[in-house]
């Protein structure tokens, strides 16, 4: 009886307890991170809306105008960093990235990784759509007088420094993930130079090119899709040396998680993969049916 009545003392005193915890407004804590209302999201949107109308207009011969593509690219970059500051501040200082956080964060990175893939399919697709219908109606490809880019040169060596880059953000990944800050600098160091190194040497191979993005399908497509494969190594350096910073001020430090170090790896390895397919049959493929040793 005594025993009764002390379970039923105690369980009057936590129903109390937890309707005054309930009526003074708290929030329970939970393992997952409501987001707060933000700009940014809007904001960014309306950048990239008026750069693709900037640049639609200015292929199209209209009314574009440098001063509407230049506002575009301001409001873009300047919200997508004030942006990327508010999740850096929320992971590494509020302490909001919690496991199950985490945890969704990477599915939903997954996901990204696996969209921007069926992007390169769908240009993919073109290319051996335009190029095995040329080959399979008895022409050329690349169609005569187009004369492909050297797969021995600058290509080459690029693939060379991208898988070399993929080793080194290896090793800064297993550095980062045993709190290593000093280690972590130098791998990562090298990898946003060998994205500056690919960049560099892409830009001189479009200049030297016998063709250009006008020159028919091949152009368009050998342009699109080496543009666009470029365009994601530039946001890939950007990504990197954005960690190399956090790194340096000791973001990644025990007891901090560093999602963002591992998002960049799997990002660039992302972007090593797409370029060997890129090498292997942007370049190498239609060099062999040039000098008339067949690929495919």
């Amino acid at each position: 009886m005594a025993g009764l009545m002390i379970n039923t003392n105690l369980t009057s005193q936590f129903s109390v307890s937890s309707f005054s915890s309930s009526d003074s407004g708290r929030i329970p804590r939970t393992g997952y991170h409501l987001v707060d209302p933000s700009p940014w999201p809007i904001l960014v949107s309306a950048g990239v809306m008026n750069e693709a109308a900037s640049f639609i207009s200015f292929v199209h011969g209209g009314s574009f105008t440098m001063m509407n593509f230049i506002c575009a690219t301001v409001l873009l970059v300047s919200s997508f960093y004030s942006w990327m500051m508010d999740i850096v501040s929320e992971a590494t200082y509020l302490g909001c990235h919690t496991s199950i956080v985490a945890r969704g964060l990477k599915i939903g990175f997954s996901l990204f990784l696996l969209s921007e893939a069926f992007f390169f399919v769908g240009f993919f697709w073109a290319w051996f759509a335009s190029g095995i219908g040329n080959l399979s109606s008895g022409c050329m490809w690349p169609p005569r007088p187009i004369i492909p880019v050297y797969p021995w040169g600058a290509p080459l060596f690029n693939t060379a420094i991208l898988l070399a880059s993929g080793a080194a953000v290896t090793w800064a990944h297993r550095a980062v993930a045993i709190h290593d800050r000093e280690e972590t600098m130098i791998p990562l160091g090298l990898c946003v130079l060998a994205g500056v190194v690919f960049l560099r040497f892409q830009v001189g191979e479009y200049k030297a090119a016998s063709f250009t993005i006008s020159d028919g399908v091949y152009g368009s497509c050998f342009y699109m899709l080496t543009g666009l494969h470029g365009s994601h190594v530039l946001g890939g350096t950007v990504f990197l040396a954005a960690m190399w910073v956090r790194n340096y001020f000791y973001h990644f430090m025990y007891p901090n998680r560093h999602m963002g170090m591992l998002f960049a790896v799997w990002y660039w390895h992302f972007v090593d993969v797409i370029w060997l397919v890129v090498f292997v049959w942007a370049y190498i493929w239609p060099y062999k049916n040039w000098v008339g040793d067949k690929l495919l």
